[in-house]
């Protein structure tokens, strides 16, 4: 005979979600998974901890880190940092943190608005 199965509680409240459509029904909603929730074997994998809030995207992609979502703008300078270091290396700090806030000002257009729902497992 077959014990009573143990129940996944896989669904999770949308309260949180729902207020933030609600209130910002024009906003597009984009869903963030980490790392730990791709699996190679083809199947879905179950997130069980999600959050959800009101964020700025970068929506284009930037040399190497086109799978990767920019969620911040400290950030992108950072990137923007690692990639021209190589170039501005051995000039004055003064052209260096111009050439980061040039390159960062070309970003402005791209950055996007969004309910960003994060999900982890």
């Amino acid at each position: 005979m077959m014990s009573e199965l143990k129940r996944l509680n896989l669904d999770h409240a949308t309260d949180g979600l729902r207020r933030f459509i609600l209130e910002n029904p024009d906003l597009p909603i984009v869903i963030l998974a980490d790392e730990s929730s791709v699996t190679d074997n083809g199947a879905w994998t179950y997130c069980s901890e999600i959050s959800v809030k009101i964020e700025e995207i970068l929506d284009c992609e930037y040399y190497d880190y086109g799978d990767m979502v920019i969620t911040d703008r400290d950030r992108l300078e950072e990137i923007i940092e690692d990639n021209l270091y190589e170039d501005y290396h051995d000039k004055p700090e003064s052209e260096y943190d111009a050439a980061i806030k040039a390159e960062a000002e070309k970003f402005e257009p791209y950055w996007k608005k969004v309910i960003a729902v994060y999900a982890t497992n």
